[in-house]
């Protein structure tokens, strides 16, 4: 796209994704042995990527709140407020998929199905496009593959479509977050979980998932190295083209007509994760080209 008019769609926020953690199996639906569990009261583990609107019954008290949204809107020296503050979503049930590092290593894995969209509603304009994961997709814009397909891909495709690897990025995560000192922040949580924990009057299971919380950031307190501190200041970077089908829910302004047959590009990262809250935070943009 070098050298192209482009627009650039820029977003931000946080996300959640209820999924087990090693050494748990993939497809374990309550957590037993990793960092993350579905407490009394919560539905089954689902590893289902969520940028808004969470499913009643899964958010816990004291966790930031779950929205990714259009941050700014740019094409050349114009911009496109018509976008700002425009939902992002990721459609049909994504998810992580390493499977324990059957598919992928860690920090690698691809999100499947990738089906992205970005804007308002009501009229306002969206745009939606998804990956292809196959060649043949690529060439002929079909929609992306299932997770069902995911393990008959080849590794080239899992590794184009997938992070770049696991990294810390402390100063990177708390320009986002706003969360410079990890060790602080567990103790905070710990502190209010606490003092909920002292109120009277609450229902058995509802004690039973606020004490399980608290001895879970006690582990994070003793030391702070492990996961649930460090992944608060880690990051997954990905950053690949968009082949499939585009889809224009509503005109864009300004008389701007994206380039259906180009590839749009998406890069993103997604890190800052809290274990306790099972949320972390996703920052990115899309390049639309313009003819």
């Amino acid at each position: 796209m070098s050298g192209q008019r482009a627009l650039r769609i820029e977003f931000g926020g946080w996300f959640m994704c209820r999924l087990a953690t090693d050494p748990d199996p993939t497809d374990e639906p309550r957590g037993a042995s990793g960092s993350t569990f579905a407490l009394a009261g919560e539905p089954d583990l689902d590893r289902v990527i969520v940028l808004n609107d969470p499913p009643p019954g899964t958010v816990r008290s004291h966790a930031p709140r779950v929205g990714v949204h259009v941050t700014r809107a740019v094409h050349g020296a114009g911009q496109v407020t018509e976008l700002v503050g425009g939902r992002v979503e990721l459609l049909d049930r994504p998810r992580f998929e390493n499977r324990n590092f059957v598919l992928t290593t860690a920090g690698r894995e691809p999100i499947v199905p990738f089906r992205l969209r970005v804007g308002g509603a009501d009229g306002r304009p969206r745009l939606e496009r998804s990956m292809a994961m196959s060649r043949r997709a690529q060439d002929r814009q079909e929609r992306p593959a299932r997770q069902t397909d995911v393990h008959r891909l080849p590794q080239q495709l899992l590794q184009e479509y997938g992070a770049s690897g696991f990294r810390t990025d402390a100063a990177l995560v708390a320009s986002a977050t706003g969360i410079r000192d990890p060790l602080a922040d567990r103790a905070e949580r710990r502190a209010r979980l606490a003092a909920e924990l002292r109120q009277p009057g609450i229902p058995p299971a509802r004690r039973a998932a606020l004490d399980k919380r608290v001895r879970e950031l006690d582990i994070a307190l003793r030391n702070p190295s492990d996961e649930r501190v460090v992944n608060l200041t880690a990051v997954e970077e990905f950053a690949f083209p968009l082949h499939g089908p585009p889809v224009l829910h509503a005109p864009l302004p300004e008389r701007l007509r994206p380039d259906t047959e180009a590839p749009w590009g998406v890069a993103f990262w997604m890190g800052g994760w809290d274990a306790d809250a099972l949320c972390g935070f996703l920052r990115g943009n899309l390049v639309v080209p313009l003819i």
